[in-house]
């Protein structure tokens, strides 16, 4: 059957079969000269969590940081052909549930533990695509992201370390018994590029080596089968990932659930 969506039938077929795919559509030049002032402006309104993952800059205010963003963030996450590969993906039905700046410091930003995303996320089924968007170009100099080709397929989270250890981004380093690191593939990436991934997917990064910074924007979407428990407390202490305010955003079609609250985490609607 012909795919009409952005994405081919054979970049579909990678993503399944690898977890991870960097797809051929990029933003366009006025896109990506919006991420980048937005970009900076975020930083610099927000010195004090650089270097941390910074939480859903979509909605200002919002989460535990209590981010100075931007509305027009919104406007990157919802980006209509993003949103096309997204359903391609995973169904009509999309919930973006969390938008996350990450940004290293040119020379000093931290290293990525390897991770599976879903060891720290409240969701039921566990189903998540992740869109990460480079603002510059990401290379293996300034500290890119890493994947491991294939470690979705068993659908298992593994064994993470919540211990903080120094020069990383955030705890939770997966047991190195978990993945062979040497089959790593480097994700590199231009400005206005992307790499989408699955949620089982090993991934993780070095540190940011290089003199030019890494900044990538980071769109998290579940299916609206999937349920987003505001009630944990599960990661409640670390850095950008406390759940309890993470606010919900229905992008298409419905909420199979009806049970996700849209309205937690919107300080314009509490």
């Amino acid at each position: 059957m012909a795919i009409h969506g952005p994405l081919t039938s054979a970049e579909i077929a990678q993503y399944h079969r690898d977890g991870f795919l960097i797809p051929r559509f990029r933003l366009s030049s006025s896109e990506l000269e919006q991420l980048q002032r937005l970009t900076r402006k975020l930083l610099a309104d927000n010195p004090h969590v650089l270097d941390v993952p910074i939480a859903s800059p979509h909605v200002p205010g919002s989460g535990t940081q209590q981010v100075k963003g931007d509305p027009e963030w919104r406007q990157v996450a919802c980006n209509v052909s993003i949103l096309d590969m997204i359903e391609q993906l995973i169904g009509p039905d999309i919930i973006l549930w969390g938008t996350t700046m990450f940004y290293k410091k040119p020379r000093q930003g931290p290293a990525t533990p390897w991770h599976r995303d879903g060891f720290a996320w409240p969701i039921m089924p566990l189903a998540t695509t992740s869109v990460w968007i480079a603002a510059y170009d990401s290379t293996v100099e300034n500290g890119c992201l890493r994947c491991i080709p294939g470690s979705h397929a068993k659908k298992e989270l593994g064994q993470h370390d919540r211990t903080r250890r120094e020069g990383k981004m955030f705890s939770g380093d997966l047991d190195p018994s978990e993945f062979d690191e040497s089959t790593a593939r480097d994700i590199e990436l231009e400005a206005g590029q992307m790499v989408i991934f699955d949620v089982y997917t090993v991934h993780g990064a070095r540190p940011n080596s290089g003199a030019a910074p890494r900044a990538g924007y980071s769109l998290r979407f579940m299916p609206g089968t999937s349920f987003f428990n505001h009630q944990s407390e599960q990661d409640s202490d670390e850095p950008g990932f406390s759940h309890t305010t993470r606010p919900l955003i229905l992008v298409r079609g419905q909420d199979r659930t009806a049970r996700n609250d849209f309205q937690r985490g919107h300080p314009t609607l509490v």
